[in-house]
């Protein structure tokens, strides 16, 4: 029997319930129930055993009304006790039942449905518990409890480590709280709310979090404060003061010391536990030894709470690691995961890379300082068995975070465990490295890059494959666009971001019932649940041999780094030695591209700081000069620099050897290829010239007007370029353009100027395009927040997201005169039947040919990168010269049996 620690929250939510639907002592079990339940002689099993006979009895003499409310007496004990399985099983015959009794009993029904939710949750199948919640909360008669199932919704979210959905529902609790004047919960649902804004782990939720522990004191003349509300609060205060990012770690410690000073008074245990261990937790960088007293101090307090001692036994692992007593910390470690480990002949798992526990989250943590702690060893003692026994934790770890990126439905929920993965990632690649397995490598490489981007697109090519109507596929890119106007509305100084959580609440929920209700006219598309797929090694290979292209795939923390090359004849897999030299590199090298040379000693800087990265890049003689095309995958900051403007030993940048482009990963970069694109022109033309707020820029007109003459097209200047034209262009041009002011960096939202309101990055993501070449030619259009483990959230990005086969886009504040230039004649070579990278190269090396001195400088070239599919676009072959061959051709063989 799966059995996991009940929360006492559903128990007293049972109560609650009863009250509010007035369920009185006239409707309740029957003695003999009670008789059953309340004899201390029986066991667990004795009283299941009699409770079905008892209801079979019931059946037989066809005492309907009874045999329901001792089935759901039967379910409900079945809960307390901790039997889910038989809980589920006989509260969906209770659910049935009252479905089908006459006359309907709506408040049993409702009980039932709530109690299978409670049943969901403790098996940790948060996403049935959350479907049947939504359920009960379209039930009128709810209309009076709302506040306790949005709370319950949230938890159950909070629980899978969905914070940023959980925070939505805990301020619709905290509004329908409010509005029932039921003062206490709301106080208590604050005090949740408090806690989930402290795990998102950024400094904006961090100050939400204490933000919201200081307006509990409006709300203390309502309810009763005690002491034990005292102790949340400095506990909670305390968990929020500890947070490196702000705070100095000490800041914390005050709370933490009053909040055990009450836990004390009041003898809980299990609170006592808590705070030592948070305390213990401040200690760790300061000394290690009181750090030591406070873990173990804690574990002493823990008892029989499985969760609470795997935490404590995981904070003395950690000790001994800072300490580098390796083999004692594993022992923790392992001591901590077998805590959280629920018997593998009940969970039905057989694969030894899978693993069952009761808290993912913890256990993620756990695995992945198991799995350093082995590497350490292996330092120490070089032995495969412990490299294997690493990858195997890491493994578990990467399973674990599948399955719980795969059931959240936000989207900052997914780039948060995007970001705990890719540790994870970066330490499969070094087991790879050290098992000298480049295969294995090549996998996690690709996994570390861009995968939401790939479920996008996996998401999108699903739509064609089940000939989902363009209505449907309309209707659901209003929804997007609705949410994207309300994210827009938080630019704004004047919308808070309680208004704008509550308005994509609602929103949301919309969203979801529109493609719920794709279940049933497109069930087969609504079930599908195709992932995304990683190009297979050897396609790559293939792709490199058959292209003569040679793809250097990139992966970095602050800590290691490490690169693979993939071409013809040669897989190499490498470490990036220095990484702290390398970090300090390319913020110099960034620095110095990022602006026209000054003086002869910044010059002398670049040059010197150029070859270092070089080497540290390319630390082998990797790079061969017959193959002549390079496509980047770059990680980290590494996505921030442009590769071109790399001086070789030869002191020859690297645009003058090769051919580059970037991808955000190979999969994406080879799937995105197979995307059917229906673009019904050939060239869009899109320049404001005139703003409101912004500079005029006059060229964009120019460059404009001389592109256009190579294609067939439309073009948008001034008036018409706005915010509407553009957005319902995007999905009908081959080639979109795009002259115009752009800005993007860590703290705002990247954007587009128009003649009207800028375009956002969110707006983007609310479109659709079947460009095969968007070009940005604007400023930092491939810049933006670095999400770790994903990628930058740029403009380029988001047109790749909705469509896009390629993106020309600029790293920096490019100089307008020297980009319309490099562009023009990158159109130039484009049309002629050039790939794209060799066009951008060949028209890059025409700038430097033509420019001298400091105009030469990687400022005025080097900003314009492509990114995606490198393919030429166009024939190098002149059809008129086809046509005149064929007619020739003719002429003379016409001539020649006329003289016969």
């Amino acid at each position: 029997m799966l059995k996991i620690h009940c929360n006492r929250k559903h128990i007293i939510l049972f109560a609650l319930i009863l009250t509010l639907m007035g369920i009185n002592a006239q409707n309740r079990p029957s003695d003999s129930y009670y008789q059953i339940e309340n004899n201390k002689t029986y066991t667990d099993l004795d009283k299941i055993k009699h409770f079905r006979t008892l209801l079979e009895k019931l059946i037989i003499d066809k005492n309907e009304k009874q045999y329901g409310l001792d089935l759901t007496g039967f379910s409900r004990w079945l809960y307390q006790n901790e039997h889910y399985e038989e809980g589920i099983l006989q509260t969906k015959k209770a659910i049935n039942f009252y479905k089908s009794y006459k006359p309907y009993n709506s408040k049993f029904h409702l009980y039932n449905l709530n109690l299978l939710a409670s049943f969901y949750s403790g098996i940790q199948d948060y996403t049935s518990s959350n479907k049947i919640l939504l359920k009960i909360l379209k039930n009128n008669e709810t209309k009076n409890w709302q506040g306790k199932i949005y709370r319950n919704i949230a938890e159950n979210y909070h629980a899978e480590a969905n914070y940023h959905t959980a925070t939505n529902y805990f301020l619709k609790a905290s509004v329908a709280y409010r509005k029932e004047k039921r003062y206490r919960k709301l106080f208590d649902n604050t005090l949740w709310l408090s806690k989930n804004y402290q795990n998102i782990l950024d400094d904006t939720s961090t100050k939400k979090g204490i933000t919201s522990i200081k307006e509990l004191d409006t709300l203390k003349p309502y309810i009763e404060y005690n002491l034990y509300d005292e102790y949340l609060i400095n506990e909670r205060l305390g968990n929020l003061y500890n947070y490196e990012s702000l705070f100095h770690p000490c800041t914390s410690l005050p709370y933490y010391k009053k909040a055990l000073s009450i836990a004390e008074e009041l003898k809980q245990n299990r609170n006592i536990s808590l705070i030592n261990n948070n305390i213990g937790y401040v200690y760790r960088d300061i000394d290690n030894d009181s750090a030591l007293f406070y873990f173990t101090k804690a574990l002493s307090y823990s008892h029989n709470d499985n969760i609470l001692n795997a935490q404590n036994l995981y904070s003395l692992g950690l000790a001994y690691l800072d300490q580098e007593k390796y083999d004692l910390a594993y022992n923790y470690l392992n001591l901590s995961l077998n805590k959280l480990k629920i018997d593998q002949k009940i969970s039905k798992i057989s694969d030894e890379n899978s693993i069952k526990l009761i808290n993912n989250n913890l256990g993620i943590q756990v695995l992945k300082n198991m799995a350093i702690t082995k590497i350490k060893q292996f330092e120490v003692k070089d032995s495969k068995e412990l490299l294997k026994k690493t990858f195997l934790h890491l493994k578990q770890a990467d399973q674990l975070i599948d399955l719980i990126k795969l059931k959240s439905t936000h989207q900052e929920s997914k780039l948060f465990w995007r970001g705990l993965a890719s540790d994870i990632y970066i330490n499969l690649v070094k087991v790879c490295y050290l098992l000298n397995d480049t295969k294995l490598a090549y996998h996690y490489l690709e996994k570390n890059k861009s995968l939401l981007l790939l479920e996008d697109l996996t998401k999108e090519r699903s739509k064609t494959f089940f000939n989902i109507p363009d209505n449907i596929i309309r209707k659901e890119l209003s929804y997007k666009q609705k949410m994207a106007s309300i994210k827009n509305k938080s630019l704004s100084k004047n919308y808070t971001d309680k208004s704008r959580s509550l308005e994509l609440f609602d929103i949301n929920n919309q969203y979801k019932s529109f493609i719920d209700s794709l279940q049933y006219s497109y069930p087969k598309y609504y079930q599908n649940k195709e992932k995304a797929t990683i190009l297979p090694f050897k396609d790559v290979i293939k792709k490199a041999s058959k292209t003569n292209t040679s793809f250097v795939h990139y992966i970095l923390n602050d800590q290691s780094g490490y690169g693979l090359i993939i071409s013809k004849n040669k897989q190499e897999l490498f470490e990036i030695q220095n990484i702290p030299l390398l970090q300090k590199n390319i913020g110099k090298y960034n620095l110095l591209v990022s602006k026209p040379f000054s003086s002869k000693t910044e010059q002398k800087e670049f040059l010197k700081v150029s070859k270092e990265l070089y080497k540290n890049l390319f630390p082998k003689k990797l790079l061969k000069k017959e193959r002549k095309k390079i496509i980047f995958i770059p990680d980290d900051n590494l996505l921030s620099i442009p590769f071109e403007g790399l001086l070789q030993e030869n002191n020859r940048y690297l645009i003058e050897d090769y051919d580059i482009s970037y991808a955000y990963s190979i999969s994406f970069l080879e799937q995105n290829k197979d995307l059917k694109r229906a673009y019904e022109k050939e060239f869009l033309g899109f320049a404001p010239i005139d703003y409101n707020n912004l500079s005029t820029l006059i060229n964009s007109s120019k460059e404009i007007n001389t592109i256009a003459t190579k294609f067939k097209g439309d073009i948008l200047f001034r008036k018409e370029a706005s915010n509407e034209n553009l957005i319902n262009s995007l999905s009908s041009y081959k080639i979109i353009h795009l002259s115009t002011h752009a800005n993007a960096n860590d703290s705002i939202t990247p954007w587009i100027a128009t003649s009207t309101k800028n375009i956002t990055l969110n707006d983007i993501y609310s479109t659709k395009n079947n460009a095969e070449l968007v070009t940005l030619s604007a400023c930092n259009t491939s810049i933006g927040k670095l999400q770790k483990g994903e990628g930058v959230m740029s403009l380029a990005r988001g047109f790749f997201n909705t469509g896009a086969n390629s993106v020309v886009s600029t790293l920096w504040k490019a100089d307008d005169q020297s980009t319309q230039k490099i562009i023009t004649n990158f159109y130039t070579y484009l049309k002629k039947g050039k790939s794209k990278p060799e066009a951008l190269r060949q028209a890059k090396l025409e700038y430097l040919k033509n420019h001298s001195l400091s105009e030469t400088s990687p400022y005025y070239w080097s900003s314009l990168i492509l990114i995606g599919d490198p393919d030429p676009m166009y024939s190098s072959i002149n059809i008129w010269y086809i046509l005149i061959g064929i007619l020739l051709s003719s002429l003379f063989i016409f001539l020649f049996y006329k003289k016969k």
